[in-house]
């Protein structure tokens, strides 16, 4: 039997010049309206297709199922502060893409459409481009942590390019998730 590992597939930040942007729009939250678990800095990622626990040689097959995707690199515009499912009761809190959100969609349209060939199913929702920057633990004062994300609806945070595609294994530690690239396309 194949060992199982905790997958999913995300657009990484390689411009890491964006990463003390990403720490001061951490520190604007105010951690006084909730109990907050912020993600590490190192760790912040655009996910795009979350597979849960999968077998390695389930994920050789995704692999081969994708790799016929080719990126041309393009810039987008990582940009403003948003929450699922809403802003009076996130649980997730993240930020977004402005310039190019729709090439972003258009790539997990075609992830999608590749993948049913394997049996998944695309989500049910629309595809919002996000990177969680913390998860929402307990809510002390709804209304002013809804103000709060409000103010940072417009907070710039900076471009970067988006190259490939990244298959991450993430391995649970009591101090926090371990993140491995197992493999790209581009």
């Amino acid at each position: 039997m194949s060992e199982l590992v905790r997958a999913f597939l995300s657009i990484d930040i390689e411009n890491k010049a964006l990463l003390p942007q990403i720490s001061e729009t951490q520190r604007k939250l105010d951690t006084s309206l909730a109990k907050m678990k912020f993600v590490e800095i190192e760790n912040i990622h655009f996910t795009m297709k979350f597979f849960g626990d999968t077998s390695l040689i389930r994920i050789g097959e995704i692999r081969e199922c994708l790799n016929k995707i080719k990126i041309e690199p393009f810039e987008i515009m990582v940009h403003g502060v948003g929450a699922f499912p809403t802003k009076r009761k996130p649980r997730v809190i993240w930020i977004g893409v402005t310039q190019n959100a729709d090439r972003v969609r258009s790539i997990i349209m075609e992830v999608d459409s590749r993948l049913k060939e394997l049996g998944y199913q695309p989500e049910k929702q629309k595809f919002t481009p996000h990177a969680t920057i913390a998860r929402v633990r307990y809510i002390k004062d709804a209304e002013q942590l809804a103000n709060n994300l409000d103010d940072l609806v417009n907070q710039p945070i900076g471009p970067m390019t988006v190259s490939k595609l990244s298959m991450k294994k993430s391995t649970l530690t009591p101090s926090g998730p371990i993140y491995e690239t197992l493999w790209t396309i581009s």
